[in-house]
Order: C-alpha cells, then sequence, then structure tokens
C-alpha cells in the first residue's frame, strides 16, 4: 500500500521499494487481457445496438479504451516483457443478447470489475510511472461507468 506520508514529502519522485520489472509485467499483463476483452464487448454493444446516438457514444468510449490498451502494453514493453496482444480473440466470442438495458447492464458489470482490478493495483507499491498510467486509465474507465450509466437512464427513459 502507498504510504502517504512520503508521497506528500517527496511529491512526484519515490524512495523504498516499489515493484521490480518482472513483478510488473506479472502484474500489468492480466489487466491488458481484462481491457481487450473488454474492448471487445464494447464492439459487440456496437454491432447489436441501433441508435446512431448510442453508437456514437460507445464509439468515442472504445476508442479511449484502445488507446488505454497501447497504454499498458508499453509498460510493460518498457519493463522488458512481451505484452498480450489478443490474437486469439475473435469479435464472434463476443456476442451480446437480450434488451438494450441487459446491454449496458452488462457492460457496466465489465467494466466495473476491470475499475476494481486497477484499484487493487493501486494499492501496490507499483514504479511512480506505471502509477501515473493506472491512475489515468482507471479515471478513463470511471468516466466510460458515468457514461453507461447515463446512457442506462436514457434507455430506461425512453421505454
Amino acid at each position: 500500500m502507498p504510504n502517504p506520508i512520503k508521497e506528500a514529502l517527496l511529491n512526484r519522485g519515490w524512495a523504498g521499494q516499489t515493484l521490480s520489472r518482472s513483478e510488473t509485467v506479472d502484474r500489468i499483463d492480466p489487466l491488458i487481457r481484462q481491457h481487450i476483452e473488454l474492448n471487445h464487448h464494447y464492439g459487440a454493444a456496437i454491432r447489436h445496438c441501433d441508435d446512431e446516438r448510442v453508437v456514437d457514444v460507445l464509439e468515442r468510449l472504445q476508442k479511449t479504451a484502445r488507446t488505454d490498451v497501447g497504454k499498458l502494453s508499453e509498460t510493460v514493453l518498457s519493463c522488458g516483457g512481451t505484452p498480450y496482444n489478443g490474437t486469439d480473440l475473435s469479435p464472434e466470442d463476443f456476442t451480446l443478447k437480450g434488451s438494450l438495458s441487459n446491454l449496458f447492464e452488462e457492460l457496466r458489470d465489465l467494466e466495473t470489475a476491470f475499475n476494481d482490478a486497477l484499484g487493487e493495483e493501486l494499492d501496490l507499491e507499483h514504479q511512480m510511472r506505471t502509477r501515473g498510467v493506472l491512475q489515468a486509465i482507471r479515471s478513463n474507465s470511471q468516466d466510460r461507468l458515468d457514461a453507461l450509466d447515463a446512457l442506462q437512464r436514457r434507455i430506461g427513459d425512453a421505454a
């Protein structure tokens, strides 16, 4: 767990033990896989939805999410690892069935699980650069959760 006193005293610097590069690779790579799978679910939602305004929002969310996968991958590369690339996954493996409301509920559950996993990583003593990447990605994840809530409310109001 990060030490708030150390963070306050050192501001952006760091002192003490942090995770090794190999430990960072081992911890970040599963997040990459989870994020790529989440992105495939967003793709399935886009294919499933016929409301153009909703599709536009989902596409914007997915664009940021794809960029975030790249940030995580770059973190693994900078630590000397080989990041998971998702080539074993096919978009056809990710289909959503049911109502639009159910679709947003499923996306929200998956996004919440990813956000929670990021939070768990932030509780560890990652190197400062890795912490910055994780914080930015968690903020983007929270933005997607907020957008999904708004979309779900809008769908509920329209029904």
